[in-house]
This record gives structure tokens, C-alpha cells and sequence, in this order.
């Protein structure tokens, strides 16, 4: 991340670490006219965290516990986030190897949310 996506990053977790941090290769128009700019996932311990930084500022967050499906497409190479509302960026191209961190860490964050309230 650049200094400006991390300090959007540090503003919006308040302190919270993240389990998992990369760079998609899906972009998004961050008000520069010349080019898009990288979309970066963020997952952490209770949600997903979608961000990117240009002139305009994008995020997007979504609760772990409001995910119904998060899979890989491999005919589209992308990961399908499939939440309870609508999400303005629900598929996320990426290599198969990312996408398979992901859906590890959240599983790992799944699992040990669900033990913690059982």
C-alpha cells in the first residue's frame, strides 16, 4: 500500500490488525481521469474491507457474518463475495493462490468467532 491507501486503512480499522491484506487486480475509478487505481481486500477478525485511493476515497466493508458464500471462480479468476446486501464490487479478480489465502483467513476467523460465542 501507498502512504495515502494506508492512511485511509489506519482511519477507517481504528487500531484493529489485519489477518490478511492484498492487492486484487480489479480497479476501481478513484477520481483520476488518466487511470484507475488498484482495489486492495483487507480482512479482518469480523470483516472484509475493500479500499482504494485517489482523488476520491472508496470503501467498502462487509461483515463476515453477513457473507453467505465467498468462493473462487476459476473460469473468471476471480473471487465471488456473495453478501447479504448489495456490494458494489463483488468480484474481485485475483490469482488463484490469493484468493485461496482469503478464504482460508476467513474461515480461520470464522471458525474462532463461532467457538468464541459457543
Amino acid at each position: 500500500m501507498n502512504t495515502t491507501e494506508q492512511q485511509l486503512f489506519d482511519e477507517i480499522v481504528e487500531g484493529k490488525t489485519a489477518e490478511l491484506v492484498l492487492r486484487t487486480n480489479s480497479y476501481v475509478d478513484a477520481g483520476l481521469w488518466w487511470r484507475k487505481r488498484p482495489l486492495w481486500l483487507c480482512v479482518l477478525p469480523s470483516e472484509i474491507l475493500l479500499l482504494a485511493v485517489g482523488r476520491r476515497r472508496f470503501c467498502e466493508r462487509i461483515a463476515l457474518s453477513d457473507c453467505l458464500d465467498i468462493r473462487y471462480n476459476p473460469s473468471s479468476a476471480e473471487l465471488v463475495i456473495e453478501p447479504e446486501e448489495a456490494l458494489r464490487f463483488s468480484r474481485l479478480k485475483m490469482p488463484a493462490s490469493a484468493a485461496l489465502k482469503i478464504i482460508s483467513s476467513i474461515q480461520q476467523n470464522s471458525n474462532h468467532n463461532h467457538q468464541a460465542t459457543c
